[in-house]
């Protein structure tokens, strides 16, 4: 390790690719790490792990921000839609970087930008548009630096690389790359059966994918401290495809084409002689093709994180002898959406409130 004395008391040195502050005593041979990444930008200096809070405006209404910075380049994010008649939550995990002496802070998940923030010298954080610009109105763009950080405890949908052996189970998860405990409760039980089904040589990993929360538990080795824990609430499915890559685990939103499989809760179905319902996402354009199944489907679409709005979308307009009903209520569906997330090879549409309205497969290149 390399390591340059500025001072009788402080060392600066470099630990892997970040650059810490690090304290040497006089009396002490060499320097150590500090618990808290340091990171000069530009007058501010960014120490996690820290939270931050603001509230946005949504498309409609308040959105109540809050968002934990960790060490290891991870973030968690809550977005809570106000103005409700329940408030409405949601939660994500990623990775986050900051490029050297930039004040951007950009968040990823599963490798694609999901929102750019500009650090503050205060230490507050400016909400940027999609073009990592500043947002020209006079609604507030900032989150607030929090006196200590208050970490949130993510609920969420969750893809990771699965392995149980010698009664130790253990998920490296696809969006932030952590590798966490499985906790043996909830819907653990089922999450272990599938697996031990599979038959993996031992030691594999295989694809899983779970609703869960990621908690904080003692570690089981009682000088080390607390460690975050998933707890799996419902199992979903298991795969023996053996990494988080996109292709086929995680396919891009953009370019990929999208075949309809469920409307709501009820399947879909295809007459003879139709084309599959399906969607493709331009990846040069924020433009929308696909069909109904009867009729071509072409629009705009607009992205901000995992907020998505479709419309206005046109069509054809030929008559099909079966199908017509089944193409009104996903053109119907559509124009409800408010938010999208992609789980293994689905994509889900949802509205305001949460609820599935549309899901889709990734189907072959078109």
């Amino acid at each position: 390790m390399h390591e340059s004395l500025t001072s009788p008391r402080i060392a600066i040195h470099r630990c892997r690719r970040h650059q810490y502050t690090v304290r040497a005593l006089a009396l002490v041979a060499g320097v150590i790490c500090t618990p808290a990444l340091a990171a000069t930008v530009q007058g501010a200096a960014l120490h996690v792990p820290a939270s931050w809070e603001g509230k946005l405006p949504g498309a409609d209404g308040t959105v109540l921000w809050h968002l934990d910075l960790l060490t290891g380049e991870r973030y968690r994010l809550r977005r809570t839609y106000e103005g409700k008649p329940v408030p409405i939550r949601f939660d994500e995990i990623g990775s986050w970087t900051r490029a050297a002496d930039s004040p951007h802070l950009d968040l990823y998940v599963a490798g694609s930008k999901r929102v750019q923030f500009l650090i503050e010298t205060d230490g507050s954080l400016r909400k940027l548009d999609t073009a990592g610009k500043p947002i020209a109105s006079g609604l507030n763009d900032r989150l607030e630096r929090l006196p200590q950080p208050a970490l949130i405890e993510p609920h969420l949908k969750i893809n990771g690389l699965f392995i149980y052996m010698a009664d130790a189970a253990v998920i490296t998860l696809c969006d932030d790359g952590s590798r966490l405990p499985v906790a043996m409760e909830g819907d653990f039980r089922a999450l272990q059966a599938a697996y031990m089904k599979a038959r993996p040589p031992p030691g594999q990993a295989l694809l899983a994918n779970v609703e869960g929360r990621i908690v904080t538990r003692p570690n089981m080795e009682e000088s080390l401290p607390p460690r975050d824990t998933l707890v799996v609430e419902r199992f979903i499915s298991v795969s023996p495809q053996g990494s988080c890559a996109r292709a086929p685990g995680n396919p891009a939103l953009r370019g990929t084409a999208w075949k309809l499989v469920r409307l709501g809760e009820a399947p879909v179905q295809v007459s003879a002689g139709q084309d599959a319902p399906h969607l493709v996402f331009a990846s040069d354009t924020l433009q929308v093709s696909g069909s109904g199944g009867c009729n071509r489907i072409t629009g705009s679409f607009t992205l901000e994180g995992d907020q998505m709005r479709l419309g206005p979308l046109a069509g054809t307009m030929m008559a099909c002898a079966n199908g017509m009903e089944q193409e009104q209520r996903f053109l119907k569906s559509l124009n409800r959406v408010e938010r999208y997330r992609i789980s293994g090879q689905q994509l889900e549409l949802l509205d305001a409130s949460g609820a599935v309205l549309v899901r889709l497969e990734a189907a072959a290149p078109r």
